[in-house]
């Protein structure tokens, strides 16, 4: 049996592998990415959110994308947070849900559409109830089914090398980190704006 470093290597090397087909998976979906811009381009404020490891991915884009309020011309809020703007007409909601189902999740956005916001959904299941409402899909793999009767205890033994279904939250953070730096560079954004953010937040 091998040793906890050699599993740790090993594991490292399944993992790169595993992540080569995501710019497969992404130019699947190429044209959904000029509409995704333009709705953040054209939104009067950005608020994002998610529960759980799938919220843990969310909140590290939405702390990205505020570096980005100046260039983008409007706010990014977390919808996690006790002090923030309420979602309103115009705006742009975009949630990470992996199962598409979480009920947090489906409250958030069914409430968001109702105020008259643009949903923009990342998920597994395009299908799903929170995909039925959403302006925009953008689909990654890994995601439990929960609209097909998983179980979270199912999902921790299934035959996936990820313990717990965590394939959909490490592709979900390679987007973000993606969708970030194609807004940078797409918008003419210097590094130097974002370190001056970082340095006002300190």
């Amino acid at each position: 049996m091998d040793g906890y470093p050699d599993l740790v290597i090993d594991s490292s090397k399944r993992l790169l592998e595993h992540l080569s087909t995501f710019p497969k998976v992404l130019a699947e979906q190429k044209d959904k990415f000029d509409e995704f811009i333009d709705m953040l381009e054209k939104g009067k404020a950005i608020h994002v959110f998610g529960v759980g490891r799938s919220g843990a991915v969310a909140l590290c884009f939405a702390i990205r994308l505020k570096h980005f309020e100046k260039d983008l011309g409007h706010k990014v809020w977390w919808l996690g947070d006790e002090v923030r703007e309420k979602v309103e007409r115009g705006d742009i909601l975009v949630i990470f849900s992996g199962s598409g189902e979480t009920a947090e999740a489906y409250f958030v956005a069914k409430k968001g559409k109702e105020a008259g916001a643009k949903l923009i959904l990342i998920t597994s299941y395009p299908e799903s109830s929170i995909g039925e409402i959403s302006d925009l899909v953008i689909r990654l793999p890994g995601g439990m089914e929960k609209a097909k009767g998983w179980k979270y205890l199912e999902a921790q033994v299934s035959n996936s090398e990820f313990y717990g279904g965590g394939e959909f939250e490490l592709m979900a953070y390679l987007l973000q980190e993606t969708l970030i730096m194609a807004i940078g560079k797409y918008k003419s954004i210097s590094k130097g704006a974002v370190i001056r953010e970082h340095f006002r937040d300190s």
